[in-house]
């Protein structure tokens, strides 16, 4: 596998696991330091948000990052948001002649309207204390599973050959920097380059959360502690700090 990444980064490379987040989860559990990476060739049972599956057939990149940020509990969802802007910065600086990569909140990257990146942060935490976050970013460099009613493809389709290890790399060095601005800036210092990558940006969309019925409106961008907020036909701006959106440009 070879590959060299700089100190603070700690790389334990895997062939198969049933999870990264599970093994970097793990390693959480043993007092690991911070920036260790968990990455394998392939999982068997990867996961999603809210339960959901994730395919991980050999040759794409599952990765999972291991943070002790000092924040608050109610801040580390906003790191899902800093690693999809990681994952859009390394896809431009690898494969320049890509489409711009667009962040979705509040956890997939997409290239034209297909999914091509999901993120799935989980924290762990002591009573009121965050112990650590980890952070899987799963990207389809080769290949992508078909999904009933989600568009999604992969880097090689789209028409760019995306090395392995080349792709780890620039991902680390983007989201190191990034969580390093959020660190000393908190959400506000990262928010407009967020939304420069915003997917949807003031066009119709869906907000879905288990708690309300669908709210439809219009995208009007982020605050500065992560929370989407949406406009809807009456002018009343809704702030949402959970949920999913489906952008109906792309449905």
């Amino acid at each position: 596998m070879n590959v060299a990444l700089p100190s603070p980064f700690h790389l334990i490379d895997l062939e198969s696991v049933a999870s990264t987040n599970d093994e970097a989860l793990e390693r959480a559990s043993e007092n690991m330091p911070a920036w260790t990476i968990v990455r394998a060739v392939e999982q068997r049972s990867g996961r999603g948000r809210r339960g959901k599956t994730f395919a991980s057939p050999p040759g794409n990149s599952y990765t999972s990052f291991l943070l002790r940020p000092d924040c608050a509990q109610a801040d580390a969802p906003q790191i899902a948001l800093l690693a999809g802007l990681a994952v859009a910065r390394a896809i431009r600086e690898l494969a320049p002649d890509l489409p711009p990569a667009q962040c979705k909140w509040p956890n997939d990257v997409l290239i034209d309207g297909d999914k091509v990146c999901g993120i799935l942060v989980e924290a762990v935490s002591t009573g009121a204390r965050l112990d650590a976050v980890v952070v899987g970013i799963g990207v389809n460099l080769v290949s992508h599973p078909s999904l009933d009613g989600v568009r999604i493809s992969d880097l090689r389709i789209l028409g760019a050959q995306v090395d392995r290890n080349a792709w780890l790399i620039a991902l680390a060095s983007h989201l190191k920097g990034l969580v390093d601005l959020w660190s000393h800036g908190g959400f506000a210092a990262v928010r407009k380059a967020w939304l420069d990558h915003a997917a949807g940006l003031n066009s119709p969309v869906t907000h879905c959360d288990e708690t309300r019925p669908p709210l439809h409106g219009t995208l009007a961008g982020i605050d500065e502690a992560g929370a989407v907020l949406i406009a809807d036909t009456a002018g009343q701006t809704h702030r949402c700090v959970s949920g999913s959106l489906v952008l109906e440009d792309v449905a």
